[in-house]
């Protein structure tokens, strides 16, 4: 499908651009950012990405990363169209309710390029390209580029080609695609290096991230089909780990044979837990996320609750069972 040509016009027509991702970003919401930047310094426009710090660091290697700026500091006035990149509400953009509240007010022309199911709730009153069926953001973004007629650089190339490998397993997903591997073959013709990409990506933990890891798995319950894990806010602090290290941690526990279902709880602040969850197959989460408020994909989604462990535990249980799913 070809971008909405509002969009296209919003892009070709203004001059100053603020990217927003949602918190604790990922490869896809990275990715997308960095390429989008990327193409709109082509047009001759000023563009900037700001997210939350720090960067996770298996992104570290992606052009440009370092000149992502510090969403503490953001400088709204400064631009005249806000672009949200790979969510589409701003209450995902950052916990601070100030912040996103701030964000909201945004008076300028704002634009939402997203590929999750869309969340309704507020009214941001933005021009809306949301596509749940596209596998990545990332791709997304590709189709703007070669909208615009611009050459695929090393930068855009490597961008997206991490942006896609990220939401679809490195190809594992069901979302994985003859549509998804033709782009990605054009993204390694124009200079992205897959084994370079996928080793950064999913292969280079730090120690520390690694010892988070072991602490998860001293926390997990397994109870076919569901698989339980949780991280307190001390399992952080005492492994010198932040919230972003827990990227891809709940996958591991979906490749249990008899689990179908499986649920990270992060706590972030004192009970106050980020949960992501994973199905198999047929099975659809993105229901039992939007049931507390949060949302997502069929197979992947996430939300936010203020509990105990136990507690929240219990509710995702509770919910699980009224949808026929335990």
């Amino acid at each position: 499908m070809r971008p909405p040509e509002n969009i296209l016009e919003v892009l070709k027509n203004e001059d100053s651009f603020l990217i927003l991702t949602h918190s604790t970003p990922d490869g896809d919401a990275l990715g997308s950012s960095l390429a989008l930047k990327f193409l709109l310094r082509e047009l001759a426009k000023k563009a900037e990405i700001f997210t939350e710090q720090p960067i996770p660091s298996q992104y570290k290697f992606l052009p440009e990363i370092e000149k992502i700026k510090n969403i503490r500091e953001l400088p709204l006035e400064a631009f005249k169209v806000l672009i949200l990149v790979d969510c589409n509400n701003p209450s995902r953009v950052d916990n601070d309710k100030k912040l996103v509240e701030k964000i909201e007010r945004f008076s300028g022309i704002k634009v939402i390029i997203d590929h999750h199911i869309e969340d309704k709730r507020g009214d941001f009153n933005a021009i809306k390209w949301i596509e749940p069926e596209e596998a990545a953001t990332g791709i997304m973004i590709y189709k703007i580029i070669k909208a615009f007629g611009i050459n695929l650089d090393y930068a855009m190339a490597t961008a997206l080609y991490t942006a896609i490998i990220i939401d679809t397993g490195n190809f594992q997903f069901d979302n994985t695609s003859e549509h998804v591997l033709t782009i990605a073959a054009e993204l390694v013709r124009a200079g992205a290096k897959p084994s370079y990409i996928y080793e950064q990506s999913f292969e280079s933990w730090s120690l520390n991230r690694f010892n988070l890891f072991v602490n998860m798995l001293t926390n997990v319950e397994i109870t076919p089909p569901l698989a339980v894990g949780y991280l307190r806010k001390d399992d952080f602090e005492k492994t010198g780990t932040e919230e972003s290290d827990t990227e891809r941690f709940v996958e591991f526990l979906r490749t249990i044979k008899d689990v179908t279902i499986a649920a990270l709880f992060r706590e972030i602040e004192e009970n106050f837990f980020k949960v992501s969850l994973r199905s198999k197959g047929s099975l659809d989460v993105n229901p039992i996320a939007r049931a507390f408020g949060g949302g997502g994909h069929k197979n992947a989604s996430g939300y936010r609750i203020r509990s105990s462990f136990e507690e929240a535990k219990n509710k995702l249980i509770e919910v699980l069972k009224s949808n026929q799913m335990l």
